[in-house]
This record gives C-alpha cells, sequence and structure tokens, in this order.
C-alpha cells in the first residue's frame, strides 16, 4: 500500500471541505488556515480554527465579517505576496509560526467577479493557481510563486444589500 505525504492528504480533504461565510457559519479561512498549518510544523498550541484559545480568547479567522461598506479597515503587512481583489477591505491580519500571514478581506463585488479577477491577478503577480475547486458560490486555490506558496477561499456574502465576497487568503514564505 502506498502513502500520501502528509501534506498531500491534507490538502485532498480540504479540497472536498465544505467552505461557508458569513452569519455565524464557520469561514473559509478555518479551512484555509489548516491547511496552512498542515504546511507548517504544527497550529499553535491550544487554538481550533475559528474557535477558542484556552482562557477563552479567540483564535483563528473572523466567524463574521461585515458587509463592505460597514467593515473597519486594518493594515495590510508591508510586501504582503498576494494580490488581493480591487476595492478589497482587509478586516484581519494574523501573523502565525513558520512565516505565515492569515489576511481576511471583503470585496465590493459579487463572488463570480472576484474569482475572475484572481484567476487574472495571481498569474499576473508571477504566481502560479495549483489545486482548487469552483462551486456555485464559493471557491479556491493554492498557489505557489519565487519564494511564497499559499492557499485563498472565495465566498458570497449572501446578507450584504450589494453584491460582496469575502476572501481569506494564507500566505508562507517558502
Amino acid at each position: 500500500m502506498r502513502r500520501l505525504p502528509l501534506s498531500t492528504a491534507v490538502l485532498l480533504l480540504l479540497s472536498v471541505a465544505p467552505l461557508t461565510a458569513c452569519g455565524g457559519d464557520s469561514d473559509d479561512a478555518a479551512a484555509t488556515a489548516s491547511a496552512a498549518d498542515a504546511e507548517g510544523d504544527s497550529g499553535e498550541a491550544g487554538e481550533e480554527e475559528g474557535g477558542e484559545e484556552e482562557g477563552g480568547e479567540q483564535a483563528g479567522t473572523p466567524q463574521t465579517v461585515d458587509c463592505p461598506d460597514e467593515a473597519t479597515a486594518v493594515d495590510l503587512p508591508a510586501g504582503f505576496a498576494a494580490p488581493l481583489p480591487a476595492g478589497a477591505v482587509v478586516v484581519a491580519v494574523q501573523e502565525r509560526d513558520g512565516g505565515r500571514t492569515v489576511v481576511t478581506a471583503v470585496v465590493p463585488e459579487a463572488e463570480p467577479d472576484v474569482l475572475a479577477e484572481l484567476q487574472t491577478a495571481y498569474p499576473d503577480a508571477g504566481l502560479t493557481l495549483t489545486e482548487g475547486e469552483t462551486e456555485e458560490r464559493d471557491a479556491e486555490s493554492n498557489f505557489t510563486g519565487d519564494d511564497v506558496v499559499g492557499r485563498w477561499g472565495i465566498r458570497e456574502l449572501a446578507d450584504c444589500s450589494a453584491p460582496a465576497t469575502r476572501i481569506d487568503v494564507v500566505v508562507r514564505s517558502s
């Protein structure tokens, strides 16, 4: 019997895991960040993605996000290696062990438009899109490039009055 490398097995499992977004559901980033944890050494001790650490502190990425017109922006780290869609409002940034950065943003565009932009922007930035999938209201993809690997996930934000999409991106220097 032939065994798969751990990172391949995790990516296969994550490729079939459903991704959800706002409204109190778990989010794309939980699967995305879990993939990054699997690529790195290990997750942070005592942490469950999107859950709570020991002591009751919030861990993982935001469970819910505001619509773009109500979102409070935070600064994107200087030199962040992955492109974000035009108009993206960065709402959360986490620096993790293993040189990983997790970014959550909301975009004032419909999910199919965001997907089309990402499918062009990543190759234009010298990043190769690899394993991924597209469904009716969400999509995800791994990517690689010079000295960087990562994964993004997008999901329609159905509760917003205008079309909007959530994007979660994990980037790790290789």
